[in-house]
């Protein structure tokens, strides 16, 4: 049996059309850029913070031949 209209989905239709279309597209892509996001913050801080300690530990160094060097003047 053939329906008797067949033409545009109405009002009703095209809301539970886009609701599963958000269920099943939206909120997985939200769910992985959200983790992308948490994993590249975790990622950065540690080395960021290592770097910065390395960092001191060379000013620091340096600090003191310029200390020895003015000494021997």
């Amino acid at each position: 049996m053939l329906p008797l209209q067949v033409g545009f989905p109405g009002g009703m239709e095209l809301i539970v059309i886009f609701i599963m279309a958000i269920l099943l597209f939206g909120i997985p892509i939200v769910l992985i850029a959200g983790g992308l996001a948490l994993y590249r913050q975790t990622q950065t801080d540690q080395p960021a913070s290592e770097e910065i300690e390395s960092l001191r530990r060379e000013v620091q160094r340096l600090r003191e031949e310029i200390d020895e060097l003015d000494d021997e003047e």
